[in-house]
């Protein structure tokens, strides 16, 4: 009799302890925190958004906020993600692919009265729409406006390639990104070809594509920053570029006082070519009726710090970059794709634009 009452004892202290184990497992699994990490990106394996990727930290069985949707993209494979977060940490990789088919992408393009090349530091996350430099990973992004001031990012499959100062040129049904010495292509705006510009020549050395200028009838103008092999000093040259990816009849634009490497960003407009050059808070302006004569000073401009940018910036001890031609920094080019008849540039201060017209009369602008 003893012994059964010990050995139902011994059972039930067993079953007790394996009880207690098993609420104390169950105890420890709620207390802790799992990890998702879910990384969106487009078809070409390059991120969408930042930061890149996304971190869901919270305890098991608590409520699921992520939502995969993103603007102008649809997803493609499945999201495993339910409505509760999960019990163990796990890595989504989620795909997507542009909302827009590609007659519908050529009209936008076409439409556009500009078209604005930059990048986008995918890296770190954006706070009070401002970036700040993390871990180097700089992807191109094209976004298109009509009116200078409301733009609209292009959801497209970007390359998955690190760019650093993109300019953008869309013609004849082809879109190229041009970023250093290299250019990217596409004409389904999800298949990228890469080739390297031929800017080899006699009059300069180490060139690297500062802008790309469209004009309606003509082939687009490549601007080029490079040391002159006479002079070792750093010029601009502008050339032509070919369907072949060949920039022919080099020239050296007229900077007279002007250096190079002052300049921020530059347009051509009416067949005017219009420099910026930032001292302070101010931005100097400088024209040339025709790309064969020399620049002049024709105004000022008091900017403001911009506030909109994709590129990441340090921000200490450094000036922030001044919105130029809706920011036209060294991190961002604009492209006209039509003419104005007296629109000369655009800058944009806390979201207000101001128009410089032909003789620089606005109250923002003085000489």
């Amino acid at each position: 009799m003893k012994k059964r009452l010990v050995i139902i004892g011994g059972s039930l202290s067993l079953l007790v302890l394996l009880l207690g184990y098993a609420f104390y497992a169950l105890s420890i699994q709620r207390g802790q925190d799992t990890v998702t990490r879910i990384y969106q990106a487009d078809q070409n394996g390059t991120p969408i958004i930042s930061p890149s990727p996304i971190l869901l930290v919270g305890k098991a069985n608590h409520r699921n906020l992520f939502q995969s949707g993103i603007n102008g993209y649809v997803l493609t494979n499945r999201n495993p993600l339910g409505t509760w977060l999960p019990r163990h940490n796990q890595t989504i990789r989620l795909k997507y692919r542009s909302a827009l088919t590609k007659p519908e992408i050529q009209k936008t393009l076409r439409q556009a009265r500009y078209l604005q090349a930059g990048t986008q530091n995918t890296a770190t996350p954006v706070f009070e729409n401002r970036q700040y430099q993390g871990n180097p990973a700089q992807y191109g992004r094209i976004s298109t406006s009509h009116d200078g001031r409301v733009w609209t990012k292009l959801p497209i499959s970007y390359p998955n390639v690190h760019l650093k100062q993109p300019s953008v040129s869309y013609r004849q049904g082809r879109l190229t990104l041009f970023d250093g010495s290299l250019a990217y292509w596409t004409t389904n705006f999800k298949d990228w070809h890469r080739q390297r510009l031929q800017v080899t020549t006699t009059r300069f050395k180490h060139g690297q594509v500062q802008t790309v200028l469209a004009r309606r009838s003509q082939s687009p103008l490549v601007i080029i920053r490079g040391t002159d092999r006479q002079t070792k000093r750093v010029q601009l040259y502008y050339g032509q570029l070919t369907s072949r990816f060949k920039v022919t009849r080099w020239q050296q634009l007229r900077l007279g006082n002007l250096q190079a490497k002052q300049v921020v960003g530059l347009n051509l407009i009416n067949r005017q070519l219009v420099l910026f050059r930032q001292q302070q808070s101010r931005l100097l302006i400088y024209r040339a009726k025709r790309l064969t004569e020399p620049v002049k000073r024709v105004g000022a401009v008091r900017a403001c710090a911009s506030s909109a940018g994709h590129r990441g910036e340090s921000g200490r001890g450094k000036q922030a970059p001044l919105s130029v031609g809706v920011q036209l920094s060294n991190a961002w080019s604009l492209t006209e794709t039509t003419a104005l008849p007296s629109l000369k540039s655009v800058f944009s201060c806390h979201g207000e634009a101001a128009f410089i017209s032909d003789g620089l009369s606005l109250d923002t602008v003085s000489n």
